[in-house]
């Protein structure tokens, strides 16, 4: 993973980090006063990574043209204004506002002396992959953004908690996505879910029509694979194509049938086999986080919190129950 901080005070040497680091663009000052002190941070991975850049003088990128790149990108600015220009039309960035942009014809990012942009990369095609595993068939068209994302909205607000979560994630030295690919997976897939049913797209529509739920074949189908790859990092996207309907069916059907829905069913498959494989370990030598990873729990935090809603106990005080 890369796992960068670079400041400089010198334009030529940010757009050769920026270049190397993220994108063939160009800089160009929109003002002649001013003092140039940028900073660039960017955790993660080429096609799942964040990043933020500011300038600290009015400053526009011109963002070559590298249509066979795979990546798109959604921005938004915390701090100040920027503004997207592609195709002649403009869009703003702000803490309100974000876009949506792919790689592909030459766009201009204008930034304001205050601008903050932060940034997060995703890869086209498993996004395309993705909506198709919720939508429980093949895609027939090309899968395309709206480029202007709204961030007040209900569902905009529900982006931008799991934005921040995930950029958080990706930045911490003391994630487990730095040495757990599952983790990483996890947290890529939950985003590519969250970014699908948030933004408006060619299949937006489709994936938040209402559907009937499946029935109890399917429910019971969803089931069975969860209990075989439970520790496996599973999506709802990938239990519901793996039993043969859509996400949305696939989750009203476990509303109907089970009274509860497939990642809380899955939680609960794994809860239960830490809880024995605790059990039936020896105190002296099991670590509990070893035990959990090896059930599918990526957030120790998270896990432990679960558990203890679950057992009324901490995994640990049940590790020293353990024969």
């Amino acid at each position: 993973m890369v796992d960068l901080t670079i400041r400089s005070t010198e334009l030529d040497e940010m757009e050769n980090f920026t270049n190397s680091l993220i994108s063939s663009h160009r800089l160009k000052p929109l003002t002649k006063d001013g003092e140039f002190d940028s900073t660039l941070q960017i955790h993660g991975l080429p096609d799942f990574c964040n990043f933020s850049i500011s300038y600290g003088r009015p400053v526009a990128g011109f963002l070559q043209d590298e249509s066979s790149d795979e990546r798109m990108a959604f921005v938004m600015a915390p701090k100040g204004r920027g503004q997207l220009v592609m195709n002649r039309r403009e869009f703003d960035v702000s803490g309100e506002k974000g876009v949506v942009f792919p790689a592909g014809p030459l766009r201009t990012l204008n930034h304001s002396g205050d601008c903050q942009l932060s940034v997060l990369i995703m890869n086209r095609s498993k996004a395309a992959e993705h909506c198709a595993q919720l939508l429980g068939r093949h895609l027939d068209r090309d899968l395309q953004f709206d480029l202007g994302f709204g961030l007040t909205s209900a569902h905009g607000q529900s982006w931008v908690r799991l934005f921040q979560y995930a950029t958080a994630e990706l930045a911490s030295p003391h994630s487990l996505l730095r040495h757990v690919p599952a983790a990483r997976q996890q947290l890529e897939q939950t985003v590519l879910t969250g970014f699908l049913l948030s933004q408006t797209h060619t299949y937006s529509e489709a994936l938040l029509r209402p559907q009937s739920a499946a029935v109890p074949f399917y429910v019971k189908r969803a089931e069975a694979y969860i209990e075989a790859h439970f520790a496996e990092p599973l999506s709802l996207a990938e239990i519901a194509a793996q039993a043969g309907v859509s996400a949305r069916s696939l989750q009203n059907g476990f509303q109907s049938f089970r009274n509860t829905t497939p990642m809380a069913f899955l939680r609960s498959v794994r809860l239960q086999r830490v809880h024995r494989a605790l059990l039936a370990a020896d105190p002296a030598t099991a670590r509990i986080t070893d035990i959990a990873l090896a059930c599918g729990f990526n957030h120790m935090g998270e896990f432990a919190t679960a558990y203890r809603r679950a057992f009324g106990e901490t995994p640990r005080q049940t590790l020293a129950r353990a024969r």
